[in-house]
């Protein structure tokens, strides 16, 4: 007997031991699913206004203690429950109901976020977008009664953002769709108030172009070198009409023609191909300065109510920052951190602005950035009558004034508010005191400490003479070393070493302009282009050099064409351009295609005799 109850203790154990795993398998298995619970909030009257609303879902979590399902209605664009339930699962009865404070405070949309993404998805621009990307997603957040869609490519292991729609959820119109470049670029929207403001108004500028076509078209032979000559410094109107409409690929492309036709015509005329110009201007001296009066009259009253560029806002932040013993690089506000890539003399021209007239810390009006690009402009206009009265008279002063005042591209740069006009102005001083081997270094400094990229005409304009005399050299270097020394110091504010200083200008200049990829140039937009960059930019390069012994004989109009081409020719093979970018040749250019051609006149004479008649 004692054998026998030993034998059945085990049996009993194995029995135990099974209940046990079956109650334990079973214990807590709700009746109901989730989505049975979930399906009960939309038969309760208290929460229907909620739970019928597009971007409210419920969700559902059982509670095996207490035999309850827990039914929380979240809105998903804000996250927060806007009421709960109890449901027993036994019986399938709503056992509770509460109303969150949340609920009356949600702005609900009319859109679920997946309906936001279909109705983005069925926009044609859209849709052909998503058909070069088949291998894509998406995502919608709202904000502000719109929702904001997102397409992203997932293509080759990488995420980058295709497309972007911003829908008024109240009428459910497309406020916005962006593609391609025009994700990344507000540039490439088509935003004319953002850019240039009146400046793109065809009643603005086509009266403008209508004027200096007038006066400078020959009235006496329409096929001619000046007739290709105006057209082609108005054929940036072509490109920008698409650029007004955001459409990137024709705009690019079509800025390149007038480029390469100035390029080739100044660098021809530089060695005396088409060099000699047979008529100024259709109207008498008189009424080319008023007609440049008034044009610029026009001008300086539409900046007053223009909109300043990232650019001329990091002008006066560095200007601020300089004035409180801070290096302007590596210390920009956050809404302009890439502002710091330009030299530090163009945060030195703003701190006389910023003394006079404050800066508030905010990109708001910006008035020492209009005080400047005003200043800039009469300086310009003033350089470039005394060169033109200089040079070619009485007539060649008004018409040099008219060009300059009248042109659509000034307007454009000027309403703009960037730095485009500072750079025009230290060239047409610079032409204006082309005699003086001091001032030309000067002026190349300047270039250089504003811009960067005047420094490429230094070979050009330190043989201008054409001697190689040590005084005339000296001078030139002591100028630019000037210019140069009495701006850079501006790197050591802060306490920053030589070293240190030196290295973090370069990162946020050269490094950052050169690491640059932008739709801004043909050769994004035709990428089997690609290669020849770097050969051209080489070629461009040696001809800088190669201009300071060629051609052998200089005159004011050829330094004027070949720095011209030189410029051109910068932009041509530069990885981000601009229509403001036309007014750094703008006074080059105009000095050599515009003043009649004249071998009495000290534009057409070598530079010997120029300085024997200045002197």
């Amino acid at each position: 007997m004692r054998g026998g109850t030993h034998r059945g203790r085990p049996l009993t154990l194995v029995v135990l031991f099974g209940c046990l795993l079956l109650a334990a398998g079973f214990a807590g298995r709700p009746e109901m699913s989730a989505r049975q619970a979930e399906q009960k909030a939309y038969y309760v009257p208290a929460v229907h206004e909620y739970v019928t609303r597009p971007t409210v879902q419920p969700r559902a979590v059982y509670d095996p203690v207490d035999g309850e399902w827990r039914v929380d209605l979240v809105e998903q664009t804000s996250g927060k429950t806007v009421a709960r339930l109890l449901v027993s699962d036994a019986t399938g009865r709503v056992i509770r109901v509460e109303i969150t404070p949340a609920a009356k405070r949600i702005s609900y949309p009319t859109l679920s976020r997946g309906e936001a993404i279909k109705l983005a998805a069925a926009n044609p621009k859209v849709r052909a977008e998503l058909s070069r990307h088949p291998s894509h997603t998406a995502e919608a957040s709202y904000e502000n009664g719109r929702w904001k869609v997102s397409f992203w490519s997932t293509s080759g292991g990488k995420s980058r953002e295709i497309a972007e729609v911003e829908i008024d959820d109240r009428t459910w119109a497309l406020e916005h769709v962006y593609t391609g470049a025009q994700v990344f670029w507000q540039m490439a929207r088509g935003e004319s108030w953002a850019y240039g403001g009146p400046a793109n108004y065809w009643y603005v500028w086509g009266p403008l172009a209508l004027l200096f076509a007038v006066a400078f078209l020959r009235n006496d032979r329409l096929f001619s070198l000046r007739t290709l000559d105006v057209a082609a410094l108005l054929g940036f109107l072509v490109s920008h009409a698409y650029f007004r409409q955001g459409i990137v690929h024709p705009a690019v492309l079509l800025w390149y023609p007038p480029l390469v036709y100035l390029f080739l015509r100044t660098l021809l005329m530089g060695f005396g191909v088409g060099e000699r110009v047979e008529r100024t201007s259709n109207f008498p001296a008189p009424v080319l300065f008023a007609l440049g009066v008034a044009a610029s009259g026009v001008l300086l009253w539409l900046n007053l109510g223009s909109r300043v560029l990232d650019v001329g806002y990091a002008g006066v932040a560095g200007a601020d920052r300089i004035v409180h013993g801070v290096s302007p690089y590596g210390h920009m506000p956050s809404d302009v951190a890439s502002g710091d890539t330009y030299g530090p003399l163009n945060y030195l021209l703003y701190v006389p602005f910023v003394y006079l007239f404050g800066y508030s810390g905010h990109w708001d009006y910006l008035p020492a950035a209009h005080a400047l690009t005003i200043f800039s402009y009469v300086v310009v206009a003033l350089a470039m009558m005394f060169c033109g009265y200089r040079f070619a008279g009485m007539k060649g002063a008004g018409a040099l004034f008219l060009a300059w005042s009248a042109y659509p591209y000034t307007l454009y740069a000027t309403n703009n508010d960037t730095n485009d006009v500072l750079v025009a102005a230290a060239l047409a001083v610079g032409l204006a005191l082309v005699s003086s081997p001091l001032a030309r270094g000067a002026v190349i400094g300047a270039g250089f400490a504003i811009k960067l990229f005047p420094l490429m005409l230094g070979p050009l304009w330190l043989f201008y003479e054409r001697r190689l005399r040590p005084g005339p050299l000296i001078d030139f270097a002591l100028g630019g070393l000037a210019v140069l020394v009495g701006s850079f110091w501006v790197l050591l504010l802060g306490g920053n070493g030589p070293i240190e200083a030196a290295k973090t200008f370069y990162e946020r200049t050269f490094a950052f302009q050169n690491g640059r990829v932008t739709p801004w140039t043909i050769f994004t937009q035709v990428p089997l282009l690609e290669p020849l960059k770097f050969p051209l930019t080489l070629a461009l390069g040696l001809l800088a050099l190669l201009l300071a012994y060629f051609p052998r004989t200089m005159t004011v109009r050829r330094l004027a064409a070949l720095s011209a081409a030189l410029v051109v020719g910068f932009q041509l093979v530069s990885s981000y351009w601009f229509y403001a970018y036309i007014t750094w040749f703008e006074p080059l250019v105009f000095l050599a295609l515009l003043p009649k051609t004249n071998e009495k006149s000290a534009l057409d004479v070598p530079p010997e005799r120029l300085a024997e008649d200045s002197a």
